[in-house]
């Protein structure tokens, strides 16, 4: 039975190897959970456009049927009527503001995980296992010589 301990190395190394994939693998736990905050993201995103278009349809109608609005619109735009002189102050917080706006495409940091790293992380653990029994048959092997009747 003293060699049969030794069996349980690579059935240990496995172990471990599963234990990490399944913690923080690419489909782990960790990465789970990293998709749920992306969704919810997302949720909130798909909530401010629909506000947004809300409104839009709003001004939509507004320019479709209302002459005062179109041309409050057209002045903003920079168009005006006939003797209207315009003045501009430069400097001050404009119309267009650059900060993003929901829908705009934003960049998203991709995971990366490493099936690699996982193996010899656990190949590692799984040799410390292997020189932890070889010391004990070691160690304890000239205890036993000792005790033969």
């Amino acid at each position: 039975m003293k060699l049969g301990k030794y069996l349980l190395v690579p059935w240990f190394i496995l172990a471990v190897y599963t234990v990490l994939s399944i913690y923080n693998g690419p489909a782990g736990v960790i990465s789970y959970r990293e998709l749920k905050g992306e969704r919810q993201k997302i949720l909130e995103n798909l909530e401010k456009l629909r506000t947004i278009n809300g409104e839009l349809e709003g001004t939509m109608d507004a320019l479709l049927y209302d002459r005062e609005a179109i041309s409050i619109k057209a002045r903003e735009l920079g168009y005006g009527e006939k003797n209207e002189r315009f003045i501009r102050i430069v400097g001050l917080p404009g119309t267009r503001p650059s900060e993003m706006k929901p829908g705009m495409i934003r960049a998203f940091i991709q995971p990366v995980s490493s099936g690699k790293a996982y193996r010899l992380i656990s190949f590692c653990v799984g040799m410390i296992l292997f020189a932890l029994f070889l010391a004990g048959d070691i160690l304890f092997k000239n205890d036993d010589s000792t005790l033969k009747y």
